[in-house]
């Protein structure tokens, strides 16, 4: 199982489109995948394929991060129904949920943030995960990091996309060294949202770009197309298959296939952090205050209770 995460801190350089069009490309050539909708503001889920958000009271992403749910990921997965899929394969979505604004600081309660993710997938059945992660460099995407065995980074051809792609390359070794993991892969810069034919300034971009020494993948220009295919709620490569866009998507999908053909190695995920009594509490504490009705949710009601002293 291959994870690939699209990411990039600066907002509005196409992280949803990439992540939606390279996964349904991949379902397209007979591939099972999933596409996770990591990003709180669940573009991916709503606007881009038409699905509704987890339901307040079902089992969500957000709750198997933060252990209040404990299920098998499986019970978070729904199909996209309208999507070309080829033989053997399937497009799978774990959608975005209401609880998902308030996972960041949940997160952090953690002693050591950052497997969560990890370990909600490690026994999932895929051949593909493609993790559309929010525009920040926080825990969720510290998270999709640790988790993946390789980035795709998309950019807009300007001055801004060279200096967030020099802070993403900091934030990923700090994600390497506090995780202590293996390096992590650039599979790719994908450039688009720009104009044909291309500026002169937007080519001095891309040349500099280029400096970074990350492959340059085919790249995805500006086109209504896009926005046609999510207003029907499906990939742009079922709406408009023989569009330049759509087949930009099946040629990034071909540079994620053979990596997968090297089989990367599992992440080697670390076991469970030593019981500590307080972290106990705290998540039996966000338990209950999810599910009881409200008259008990004070924590001294969790701690062992002292014997009074006889009088």
């Amino acid at each position: 199982m291959q994870i690939t995460s699209v990411v990039n801190q600066k907002g509005g350089v196409g992280k949803t489109s990439l992540s939606v069009g390279a996964a349904a490309a991949l379902a397209e050539r007979g591939r099972r995948v999933l596409l996770i909708d990591l990003d709180p503001q669940g573009h991916a889920t709503t606007e881009m394929l038409g699905l509704a958000e987890a339901p307040a009271e079902a089992p969500s992403l957000a709750k198997a991060l933060t252990k209040i749910w404990k299920g098998p990921v499986e019970e978070l997965i729904v199909p996209h129904p309208r999507s070309n899929v080829g033989r053997g394969g399937c497009f799978d979505v774990i959608p975005t949920s209401p609880g998902m604004f308030d996972l960041i600081r949940r997160l952090d309660q953690f002693r050591v943030p950052g497997w969560q993710l990890a370990r909600v997938l490690q026994f999932a059945n895929y051949d593909h995960i493609v993790i559309d992660c929010p525009p920040a460099l926080d825990v969720l995407t510290n998270n999709a990091l640790a988790a993946s065995h390789g980035i795709l980074v998309p950019v807009q051809p300007d001055r801004t996309s060279i200096r967030a792609l020099r802070l993403l390359n900091d934030q990923i070794n700090y994600v390497q060294q506090t995780v202590n993991r293996p390096p992590i892969a650039y599979f790719g810069i994908v450039p688009g949202l720009y104009r044909r034919p291309i500026s002169h300034y937007a080519a001095a971009a891309l040349q500099e770009l280029y400096g970074f020494g990350i492959p340059m993948l085919s790249h995805i220009p500006l086109g209504v197309v896009m926005n046609e295919a999510a207003a029907h709620g499906v990939p742009v490569t079922t709406y408009a298959p023989e569009t330049i866009q759509a087949v930009s998507f099946r040629e990034i999908a071909e540079t994620l296939d053979g990596y997968y053909a090297q089989r990367p190695q599992p992440a080697v995920i670390p076991a469970e952090e030593e019981f500590v009594f307080e972290d106990f509490i705290t998540q039996v504490s966000h338990a209950r205050n999810a599910n009881d009705n409200g008259a008990r949710k004070g924590l001294y009601d969790l701690m062992p209770k002292r014997p009074r002293p006889p009088h």
